[in-house]
């Protein structure tokens, strides 16, 4: 089992409205990514929509230059691969691992929508045999 270590945040702490967040580059020795999701607090009639994103594009590209595409991986309580969205009206934790061998991404990002009454945050981890 890879040892795994945070990269940072694709959504730093208490995040709320409607986001393109910064991108993150992903380590290049990491064969597997974990990717949580969390709702942290909820108002009335919650909503969040979220979607990871990755890009094959060098990370000293601009985000807004990079050619962007849907991230599949496995959610932590599921038995196939799903593209990393999803929409939660809950506080909680979405978490979901990616394999990096099948599925290679240079940098990731997350993109929020339809938030309503939600604060969120996001947090890269990258897993290595090595």
């Amino acid at each position: 089992m890879p040892a795994y270590r945070k990269v940072g945040d694709l959504a730093p702490a208490a995040s709320t409205g409607n986001n393109t967040h910064a991108q993150l580059e992903v380590p290049a020795e990491a064969d597997s990514l974990m990717i949580e999701v969390e709702v942290e607090v909820i108002g009335a009639t919650p909503t969040l929509t979220f979607n990871v994103q990755g890009s094959m594009d060098d990370t000293d590209l601009a985000a807004a230059s990079s050619d962007w595409f849907e991230v599949f991986g496995m959610p932590s309580a599921g038995a196939a691969e799903v593209d990393i969205s999803g929409t939660v009206v809950a506080v909680g934790l979405s978490a979901f691992s990616l394999n990096l061998v099948s599925r290679p991404v240079k940098k990731l990002r997350l993109v929020t929508s339809a938030n309503t009454n939600v604060t969120y945050s996001a947090e890269l981890y990258a897993g290595s045999d090595v």
